[in-house]
């Protein structure tokens, strides 16, 4: 509000002078033009003076204003009895000068804003990126989790023809006997050659030593894919059971998991039985 009246006041004056100077027998239309540039300068640096924190700045349209201030009163009053006057154009100058240092100085500060602005901006995506893939993935393999898996089930499904589930044989065995850190191992060594044989984004880690992935075998080899997955970990005497099944449009994820399931669960009978029989003969 206190803008306000201080804008009509500006402007009372500088249309009495106007009126005044038209008046005159002489009109001065060099003078008048002048008075409304000093207006304008001195109602535009009342209105923004308060929100510009660059004093610089604030200092050179101050001296601007006055330089014009002072050349107009040059025009009006006696230059002798006010010898001041004679500064109007060291102040103009003066003032621009420092207009063109205060806008340098504020468009380096926001130069400088704007970059803190873009590495936090950055710092921001690479943390929400990270918290995302370590909500999706697992974080000893690196593989997808089981959240991920069901995430992306109905669109891998429509690209791939078969679904294999593992589940690792005496790998709590391993891990009691040989350490945790074997234990790890075994299970990062089976991710890898998962990832390598199948492609890391169409396999996953459900949780504990149960995998699956997603693949297009039409006459899958389960013997020769079993004796490469197993290679690293047979001399901890850990092997890896493996069903699968049909993928389909028509079945949830729930019903083709619990097939392959079936089918991995068939397999680990199937090879606990060879084993018994084996012994039997010994």
């Amino acid at each position: 509000m206190k803008h306000t009246n201080w804008l009509i006041c500006i402007w009372v004056v500088v249309f009495i002078c106007t009126y005044f100077l038209l008046s005159h027998e002489q009109s001065q239309f060099d003078t008048i033009e002048e008075l409304f540039w000093a207006g304008i300068s001195v109602s535009l640096t009342l209105q923004v003076y308060s929100s510009l924190g660059n004093r610089v700045l604030i200092g050179a349209w101050i001296l601007y204003c006055s330089g014009l201030i002072f050349d107009l009163l040059d025009d009006l009053l006696d230059a002798q009895m006010f010898p001041f006057l004679i500064f109007d154009t060291t102040f103009k100058h003066v003032g621009f000068l420092l207009t063109c240092a205060g806008l340098f100085s504020l468009i380096t500060e926001k130069r400088a804003t704007i970059k803190k602005l873009n590495i936090e901006i950055q710092t921001r995506q690479t943390l929400q990126e990270q918290l995302e893939f370590e909500a999706s993935h697992d974080k000893l393999t690196a593989l997808g989790n089981r959240r991920a898996c069901f995430a992306r089930f109905d669109e891998l499904k429509e690209h791939f023809h078969l679904i294999y589930y593992f589940d690792l044989d005496n790998f709590k065995f391993a891990n009691d006997n040989y350490g945790h850190q074997c234990g790890d191992e075994i299970l990062v060594d089976f991710a890898q050659r998962l990832s390598k044989h199948f492609t890391k984004q169409n396999c996953f880690r459900l949780g504990g030593d149960e995998f699956i992935a997603f693949c297009d075998d039409e006459n899958p080899n389960i013997d020769e894919l079993r004796i490469y997955l197993t290679a690293f970990m047979q001399q901890y005497k850990v092997g890896v059971s493996i069903g699968f099944a049909e993928l389909n449009n028509d079945d949830n994820p729930d019903h083709l998991l619990h097939i392959a399931d079936q089918n991995m669960y068939r397999d680990k009978t199937s090879k606990s039985m060879r084993q018994r029989c084996r012994e039997n003969d010994s």
